[in-house]
């Protein structure tokens, strides 16, 4: 889809499909480039484990060790009062909200 002349005459829809296809064009140029570059290299490809942008096993198991933190920095709080852990548990808590949790 051509970029119209006027941007701002775009409704949301259009500005989303305008983008979309865009972005689109841009992904498919950089796995080109990056096709071109290993056949220059030549040779067998390295091995790599698929990791889904969205959701992969590493992220998760990180994930669940920062919830384990928390669960820990929580539970032993009124032990060991300590202003470094509680904050150090709310920056942890933070960083899981941030990250969709």
């Amino acid at each position: 889809m051509a970029r119209p002349r006027n941007s701002s005459a775009l409704d949301f829809r259009e500005y989303l499909t305008t983008i979309t296809e865009e972005l689109k064009a841009r992904i498919e140029q950089q796995r080109l480039a990056t096709l071109a570059l290993l056949n220059e290299r030549g040779g067998e490809s390295p091995s790599i484990a698929y990791c889904p942008l969205v959701d992969c096993r590493p992220n998760q198991r990180l994930r669940e060790a920062i919830r384990q933190a928390v669960e820990v920095l929580d539970d032993t709080r009124r032990s060991f009062k300590s202003r470094q852990l509680e904050e150090l548990r709310r920056r942890l808590e933070a960083a899981l909200v941030e990250h969709g949790e």
